[in-house]
């Protein structure tokens, strides 16, 4: 395949879209996002809880159970075009169930970490005495159980316990929300404004990367001196810069994941019978790195695996992490309290396929899994304190963006394969007209005279 910068399709075309004018398809694609893309939630149900809690098995046993297959809707609204070439608008994110693609009954039931309870002992880990028993004391009080048996549906968007009503009263800080289903915190109050660059007075390396995110140009939670997060050329992998090469570095970033995360070029590949550079995820995307100066702002207390991004700064300061599914990538000791885990790249690893000339994504997974990190929990009740110093999987989720719309699919290709292709021949055929024409111009300004070299010889020949 070669590179974008050999194949430079008309200006025009790849001008519509940095400018992303209202009335024109790049506009109308992305203001209203069609129904592309799905969200699969795969969970990890405890096979073994009462031999764990009671000290036969040193690890928990987990079986995967999944896909939950749901519908992500995206709208745009609130779009405003800036004077210094940016455009601002709000994103509101929600997921739809789809009964027709699943084969798992939400019924169901399954074991799985009781989050009301192991948060609190989770959260106060190192607090005083005093403290962890008055905690013990609320434990006992509502006889709560590390792990619990609930419905997928519960676990997923309804996860609620007596104890958070009295955690409560005694400390409304500590409980921001007394539900903690899974997607229930991942999409409430899913809605952020954002502002991005647009128009060739960025040019196409910006196009599309983020400005603002919620009226900062800092990651949320992480604008204070001691630790800056900037978004460096990050989207949100709705578009990308146009004209990439193999060695174009992108930066995602999703609220849920609370941290950029860059991807790197692997292969070509080919989608629609449009060729595409194959955009993934890198190995170390959760692991101890430092950007800009600053010091690892996702490593946390103690310092977590390679492979294991803290990221409690997004979750009211609960001991939650971020990694690839399955801790793929990690180190051993990421998964050391937990068998049944088969991490492979194939299933578990994030890519992207992108037409490289106009920046346009043809299709997407983005894989992450959140965990739970419990540290050292002495002072606690014995069935609490065998899960100290372990990260538990809670779930892991697939983003798919299955492709692109018809009209869209055209326009790639035509400002990608038809223009490029017939850009050589259209320049030959009028460079050639040119020259006819110059020829005929030439000729018309300038009719042969009847004095040509011949004439005059003839005339010569008659004088003498």
């Amino acid at each position: 395949m070669r590179s974008p910068e050999s194949k430079v399709p008309n200006a025009m075309l790849l001008r519509i879209r940095l400018e992303m004018s209202p009335g024109l398809p790049p506009y109308d694609w992305w203001v209203q996002p069609p129904d592309e893309v799905l969200l699969k939630v795969h969970l990890f149900n405890i096979t073994n809880s009462e031999r764990f809690l009671n000290g036969s098995d040193e690890k928990i046993a987990v079986q995967e159970i999944g896909p939950i297959v749901y519908r992500e809707k995206l709208r745009h609204f609130n779009v405003k075009s800036n004077a210094n070439s940016t455009l601002s608008y709000r994103a509101n994110r929600t997921a739809i169930f789809l009964p027709e693609m699943n084969t798992i009954n939400l019924t169901d039931f399954i074991v799985v970490p009781n989050l009301a309870v192991l948060l609190i002992p989770a959260y106060f880990h190192d607090a005083s005495m005093f403290l962890k028993w008055g905690v013990n004391v609320l434990l006992k009080s509502f006889n709560g159980q590390p792990l619990v048996r609930m419905s997928i549906q519960d676990y997923l968007w309804n996860a609620t316990d007596p104890i958070l009503d009295a955690a409560e009263k005694l400390a409304p800080a500590l409980v921001p929300m007394k539900n903690v289903g899974l997607l229930s915190t991942i999409y409430q109050d899913f809605e952020n404004d954002l502002t991005v660059f647009t128009g060739p007075k960025h040019g196409n390396a910006k196009f599309f990367t983020i400005d603002k995110y919620d009226g900062s140009g800092y990651l949320p939670h992480y604008a204070s001196p001691a630790c800056q997060q900037r978004f460096r050329n990050a989207s949100e992998g709705i578009g990308y810069p146009q004209m990439l090469t193999k060695d174009t570095n992108l930066t995602y970033w999703r609220r849920s994941i609370c941290k950029l995360a860059d991807i790197r070029f692997t292969r070509e590949d080919s989608k629609y019978g449009i060729q595409g550079y194959r955009f993934q995820l890198v190995p170390w995307a959760y692991s101890r790195t430092q950007w800009e100066g600053n010091p690892d702002c996702f490593a946390g207390t103690p310092t977590l695996p390679n492979g294991v991004a803290d990221i409690s700064s997004c979750y009211w300061g609960f001991p939650m992490a971020v990694s690839f599914p399955h801790f793929l990538f990690a180190d051993a000791s990421a998964s050391a309290a937990v068998e049944g885990l088969r991490p492979n790249e194939e299933d578990h690893g994030s890519f992207v396929l992108i037409e490289p000339v106009t920046g346009v994504p043809l299709e997407g997974k983005a894989r992450s899994q959140i965990n739970l990190v419990m540290k050292p929990l002495t002072g606690f009740p014995d069935n609490i304190q065998r899960f100290s110093n372990s990260v538990l999987p809670l779930a892991w989720m697939e983003y798919h963006q299955v492709g692109v719309p018809t009209y869209i699919q055209l326009l790639v290709y035509l400002a990608a394969v038809v223009v490029p292709s017939t850009q050589l021949a259209i320049s030959l055929i009028s460079l050639s007209l040119g020259i006819l024409c110059g020829y005929f111009l030439i000729n018309g300004l300038f009719p042969r005279s009847p004095f040509t070299v011949q004439g005059l010889k003839r005339e010569d020949q008659a004088l003498i």
